[in-house]
């Protein structure tokens, strides 16, 4: 097998190719392209002709040995492990795009695409099928390495085995549904889904900034120059209009130029959402495009340096962290990212008594039970209804004083 891919430029095209069908996006296939070219140049520099595992693994170790374990690693053994596929002919499109390599049996393959197919039909988004997949192909990864490569060898042991195996407790529930699927499609005779343990996952207060806050970081952007006015119209969309940083990146010209309206298509959950331009959103955008680089890029924000390519999540991120730590922000144990601004936009008009169908509607959420955990407590309107703690007396008060009873 290893023979196919003599030529480097063949093994590239084959790989790019498989990322394709699989339906990953133009920004994840343009950074496989980056990293390959890492993995080739340093095989060029060392003089091996050819593309193998041994090859691969060597490069991973050479790379560790000098930079040590950092996310650019994980990157890059991410994509050895897609060639190492390649080579081998294993190529299995269950494969997880979170840092996990699963093999799967043929069988296991096609129960989950039957399964994906299934869930697909009734309506439910892209990203809760992938979050199934990827739930469902580590449960039988699990079974896999305990040697079980069909249904007809799953055993309640092997289920109470792999469940305890998968780290991420959320995905528990999946398995459950899933479980229950299989009987149902008379796939399996026993319902084991009661094996699967229930795990409740605790509530988490969302990171919140104030107005106060919000506005210091706003302020932070010199926004003389192209980078600040392209960063500042940013954090804009998304402080003032609570866009997630997946629609932001997505956003194209056509979209904004000379429109008093956003209507787009969500990325996460595939629904539209129809609001209006803010006039200080407005003005920051246009702003940035009087001063934007040429490029053919259709999306609004692209890379401050050529190639113009448009911007991705990861550049939204960095660049709050960097206007948060310029606005001395004590962030305490807050996250920095851009769903914070859009936590912050909701709290915000939670607390001003915003009805909870309008800040739905803002936010593009398709239900009203999203929006409760964005309801942080308003600290100053629970005062209004505090009660005067009664004066201490017999022998609490007598306790406190640290005396004997």
């Amino acid at each position: 097998m290893q023979e196919r891919y003599t030529l480097f430029d063949a093994l590239e095209n084959e790989l790019l190719e498989r990322l394709k069908a699989r339906g990953c996006s133009s920004i994840t296939i343009t950074g496989y392209r980056y990293l390959y070219n890492s993995i080739i140049s340093w095989l060029k520099e060392n003089r091996l002709e050819s593309y193998t595992k041994e090859n691969g693994n060597a490069f991973l170790q050479d790379y560790l040995s000098k930079h040590g374990n950092n996310q650019y690693y994980s990157n890059l053994r991410t994509v050895v492990y897609r060639l190492n596929d390649l080579v081998d002919g294993k190529w299995k499109d269950v494969h997880s795009d979170k840092g996990r390599h699963f093999i799967l049996s043929d069988e296991f393959v096609d129960i989950v695409n039957e399964y994906c197919s299934h869930e697909t039909a009734k309506g439910l988004a892209s990203g809760t099928i992938k979050y199934k997949r990827y739930a469902i192909s580590w449960f039988f990864h699990e079974l896999g390495v305990r040697q079980c490569f069909s249904l007809t060898k799953i055993s309640p042991q092997l289920i109470v085995q792999a469940c305890t195996k998968i780290t991420d407790r959320n995905l528990w529930g999946e398995v459950r549904l899933f479980l229950r699927y299989l009987v149902l499609e008379e796939k399996l005779d026993t319902d084991y889904s009661t094996l699967v343990p229930h795990y409740s996952k605790p509530y988490v207060i969302p990171s919140v900034y104030s107005i106060d806050e919000v506005k210091r970081i706003e302020n932070s952007v010199d926004t003389t120059t192209a980078q600040g006015k392209r960063d500042y119209a940013i954090i804009l969309l998304a402080s003032r209009m609570g866009l997630r940083s997946g629609d932001i990146v997505r956003l194209k010209i056509e979209d904004i130029k000379g429109k008093n309206e956003i209507n787009i298509i969500q990325q996460k959950t595939g629904k539209n959402l129809h609001l209006p331009i803010i006039e200080d959103v407005s003005e920051a955008i246009e702003d940035y495009l009087s001063v934007r680089p040429s490029s053919d890029a259709k999306e609004i924000f692209i890379n401050v340096y050529a190639p113009y390519n448009p911007i991705s999540t990861g550049t939204i991120r960095n660049l709050l962290r960097k206007y948060i730590g310029i606005a001395d922000i004590d962030v305490g144990n807050r996250r920095k990212g851009p769903h914070a601004l859009r936590s912050s936009l909701a709290s915000s008009m939670v607390n001003d008594d915003i009805s909870y169908e309008t800040v739905r509607k803002v936010l593009g959420h398709s239900s009203n039970n999203a929006l409760k955990h964005y309801a942080r407590i308003d600290v100053e309107k629970l005062r209004q209804y505090c009660l005067e703690p009664p004066k201490v007396s017999g022998n609490f008060k007598t306790f406190l004083k640290g005396e004997v009873i």
